[in-house]
């Protein structure tokens, strides 16, 4: 403690004598004051934005600034503020600072400034980074922990280092960090504080490797502190653990920290002070006791004479005596040393026997081992070899390198990667290229590419121009050409066609670069979110952070590192399905509770043609995968509030999940009316969904294909009254959030966000048919379309052997094209099976696919196409369709049957 921490001492002075050298010299005797009084200086109101008293006058009793020989302090419910930003550091000028229930906040700028305090004193307060332009800084001096309360370090808008040794041995000290990641509260000091710690937040803390920990056992009360919380905590520095009161008795025990809730990592630099490791446990000078960081418990063990971690008896009984091995030793290679089989009472000589603390049946040493944690699982393959980590744990291969992989064959292509692509390990000819792309299916897998899909294949491009190669060489090969000739035909922003796309956008489209008819001009924008595989998207506010692949103008972008979604290879499927488009990332967006304002989420620029575009017809599709559920959570939206303060509340546009975990689709339509369909299923956590909303003038729909569904489902239907609202209400798209009705606030301005992975979204200004969704399997993509007339090979061969029938021919005859004898499963080599409708009553029956989308249409007089009106939407899940009209018109009426073909 500081000897003059009351500073009630009494006038004080100094005497200083100097005695030079010299015959002449005379003696100087100089009595210097001290201070007239040392005095109790105490901050009198609250520092607002933009005042500070750390080095100013500002607020204080004695109406001057901080300075040596007073102790100051901020009493109850006040705050004080540090300097705004600047180039230099900060150092209080008084002799001590003492905040109870009191508050210290760091208002720097953009400057990562050093604030030092000497003797700051903690009763029950906080330190707070409160930054707003989310810098970090370090907190200097030294730090004492007084009280019974609880005191805080929270880095709140950024990272706080604290250099200063923090000491005391009452209260709780709460590390508590923001639930963005990234924002730490880093320890660096030899901290000799012995009250409890604990530990909140998504970013966590760290003891580096300079810094220390101290535990004291009390004797006397039986108690003793911890470390505790629910957030990350890497542990690179050292513990000094004072044994004085710990148990004495074989197998007492004491929690040091809860690593049930804490998210620890020990790393390699983690040392107890004067103890010794074996294996992954500290042992004490004595060997007996013992430190396990895996479960964060001190313990008490037997007699260990060669003082290895292994208690003698239990050596003796495993392997005949104390010295055939040491705690290190690993003799049954299970990847578990001695040590800990001993701890997790699993037999050292069984490979089949090893500790598994999260009894997912891999050992945890191998885990550790190779994930440096626990959170892998059994059917993960974080490696992406198509190997899971059971099958590469029983293989003895590596799970987190792709060069390394199950390979019972030999052939250097993955065991699981042949069985998911070709059914067996044996129906794989590494030499083969069944997709027709020009790669063998060895260098496919080396690519983490679809064998059997022309256009999944390597880019070799250099530089790399973004189109698969496989695709370059279904649509720009001539004759034999190597690969090498093909792909100097285009580097994706040639408009090889003429048709006013890029060959770029019509590959993202999923058209023809070659044929002029073929384009993509019925999308308003489209987000692949492509732009790399890893790593948060690019920030802040850089504009073209996330492409619209359409070229309309429409990039996203997001406001700061702590709004920015993160790139992941989770994907739907490795190909967009009904465009086969390759997928190799989505976006994976993280909500922190309560406010919008750091929750991920992404948005259109402010000039984004989109934001002003008036719909006549929409069609708005996205694939979700929530890794929450139970609250309500935006997937995409169009900001603003067309209809006011009024209830019903509603935004332009939304779609999202309720509470109840239904999709939700909501729009104002051009009556200015709020609506709102429901999906009739719900949605599960870990899952992948795909959704797609129509709205034409009079009609708002919602679509989903859910795990096991073949197509898409349709939800949920209801009538509107224009395709969108009249007025123009011009701004921004967001993806990830949404806004919404808060009914606890009476008003129109909640909030709901995103927790999990989103992919491939896309905007249409026209209502696209079921078949042309993008998770939908339209075109048979798994059954390559070599010749690009969206007629699987497969089937042309089955059915004429060869592929030169076209989609428009009608092989047999009956009146039905070949493109339609395809879509609805018919025989196009038979006559007698063709696309005709029968009637019984009001009912209308006709050949189908599962899956497949008809518009049932009516005319009273066949005058001409205007006469012709949609009645009905009819998805088939047989061999035929049905439609009944309940309310027919009075006379005659005709009815026709229409099948959207590519």
């Amino acid at each position: 403690m500081n000897p003059i921490s009351d500073f009630s001492h009494p006038l004080r002075h100094r005497a200083a004598i100097f005695l030079p050298n010299g015959a002449a010299a005379a003696l100087a005797i100089f009595v210097v004051a001290g201070p007239a009084q040392a005095a109790d200086v105490t901050l009198g109101t609250t520092n607002g934005i933009g005042t500070s008293s750390f080095e100013s006058a500002t607020s204080w009793s004695n109406a001057a600034a901080p300075s040596a020989g007073n102790a100051y302090l901020v009493p109850s419910g006040l705050t004080l503020r540090t300097p705004a930003d600047s180039a230099v550091d900060h150092t209080f000028a008084g002799d001590s600072l003492k905040l109870t229930s009191a508050s210290l906040v760091y208002k720097g700028g953009t400057n990562n400034n050093v604030i030092s305090v000497n003797n700051l004193t903690l009763d029950a307060s906080l330190v707070n980074n409160a930054s707003n332009t989310s810098t970090a800084f370090t907190l200097g001096g030294s730090i004492n922990i007084a009280g019974t309360g609880t005191s805080t370090i929270f880095s709140n808008n950024a990272t706080i280092t604290v250099t200063a040794p923090i000491s005391g041995n009452s209260g709780t000290l709460l590390l508590q960090t923001n639930t963005t990641t990234g924002r730490q509260v880093i320890l660096t000091a030899a901290n000799t504080y012995t009250g409890n710690i604990q530990v909140t937040g998504n970013s966590g803390a760290v003891l580096t490797s300079s810094g220390k920990l101290a535990f004291a056992m009390n004797s006397s009360a039986g108690a003793y502190n911890s470390i505790t919380g629910a957030a990350p905590f890497e542990f690179s520095g050292v513990f000094t653990i004072d044994l004085t009161g710990a148990g004495t008795n074989p197998g007492d025990s004491h929690q040091l920290v809860n690593t049930a809730t804490i998210a620890e990592n020990f790393t390699a630099t983690f040392a107890v002070e004067g103890w010794t490791k074996i294996g992954d446990v500290w042992v004490s000078p004595n060997g007996n006791y013992q430190f396990i960081p895996s479960s964060g418990v001190l313990v008490r063990v037997e007699p260990d004479v060669d003082l290895d971690g292994l208690p003698d008896a239990w050596e003796i009984e495993y392997f005949g005596s104390i010295s055939a091995h040491d705690g290190d030793d690993d003799p049954d290679g299970d990847f578990s040393s001695n040590l800990a089989e001993y701890n997790a009472f699993t037999e050292p000589d069984d490979p089949a026997s090893f500790p598994d603390s999260d009894f997912d049946g891999l050992p945890d040493g191998w885990e550790t081992f190779y994930f440096t944690n626990l959170t892998q699982g059994p059917l993960g393959d974080p490696d992406g070899d198509f190997s899971s980590n059971e099958a590469e744990y029983a293989a003895l291969t590596d799970p987190t390198t792709r060069v390394s992989f199950p390979d019972a064959d030999a052939d250097l292509v993955g065991d699981d990667w042949e069985i998911r692509h070709f059914g067996s390990i044996a129906a794989c000819d590494p030499e083969a290229d069944p997709d027709g792309d020009l790669f063998t299916n060895r260098q496919e897998f080396d690519s983490a590419t679809n064998p059997k899909i022309q256009v999944s294949s390597p880019d070799y491009d250099l530089p790399l121009d973004g189109l698969p190669d496989g695709w370059e060489v279904k649509y720009f090969r001539a004759g034999n050409e190597s690969l090498e000739q093909t792909i100097l035909h285009t580097d994706g922003m040639l408009d090889s066609d003429g048709d006013g796309s890029t060959d770029a956008v019509e590959y993202h489209a999923g058209t023809n670069p070659k044929d002029s008819s073929s384009y993509p001009g019925g999308t308003a924008a489209y987000w692949r979110f492509e732009e790399k595989t890893t790593g948060l998207i690019e920030y802040p506010q850089v504009a073209t952070a996330v492409k619209d692949v359409t070229n309309n103008g429409n990039d996203m972008m997001t406001w700061a590192d702590y709004t920015a979604p993160s790139h992941i290879t989770t994907v739907l499927d490795d190909v967009v399905t009904n465009t086969g488009a390759m997928n190799g990332s989505s976006l994976v967006f993280t909500e922190v509770d309560g406010n919008r304002y750091t929750s991920d989420n992404i948005y259109t620029s402010g000039t984004a043609p989109i934001n002003a575009a008036i719909f006549n017809a929409l069609t708005v599709e996205a694939s979700f995968r929530p890794t929450r559920v139970g609250r309500g959570q935006g997937i995409i939206g169009k900001s603003g509030n067309p209809t006011g303060m009024a209830a019903p509340y509603q935004a332009p546009f939304t779609l999202k999940l309720n509470a109840e975990n239904h999709v939700v689709a909501g729009l104002i339509d051009g009556s200015s009316t709020a609506r709102e369909v429901i999906s009739v299923r719900t949605v599960s956590a870990d899952s992948w969904y795909s959704a797609a909303v129509t709205v034409s003038p009079t009609q708002l729909s919602l679509w989903l294909k859910a795990p096991g569904d073949t197509n898409y489902v349709l939800e949920s239907s209801l009538a509107i009254s224009g395709a969108w609202y009249p007025t123009e209400f011009n701004r921004v798209w967001v993806i990830g959030q949404t806004e919404y009705d808060p009914a606890e606030n009476g008003g129109f301005g909640g909030y709901y966000s995103f927790n999990g992975e989103i992919d491939e979204v896309r905007i249409s200004p026209t209502v696209l048919g079921n078949g042309k969704f993008l998770a939908n399997v339209a075109s048979g993509i798994e059954d390559p379309d070599s010749d690009g007339d969206a007629m699987g090979d497969a089937w042309e061969l089955e059915y004429f052997g060869s592929l030169g029938q076209t989609a428009a021919g009608d092989f047999d005859g009956d009146g039905t094209t070949n493109i339609v004898e395809y879509l609805t499963g018919l025989s196009p080599v038979s006559g007698s099976s063709r696309f005709a409708g029968t009637v019984s009553g009001n009912t209308i029956t006709w050949p189908a696919k599962a899956g497949v989308s008809f518009t049932v249409q009516r005319s009273a007089t066949m005058a001409d196409e205007a006469s012709w009106a949609d009645v009905a939407t009819v998805v088939a899940t047989g061999t035929t369709a049905t439609w009944t009209d309940l309310v027919p018109p009075s006379g005659k009426a005709f009815y026709r049957i229409v099948l959207p073909t590519p």
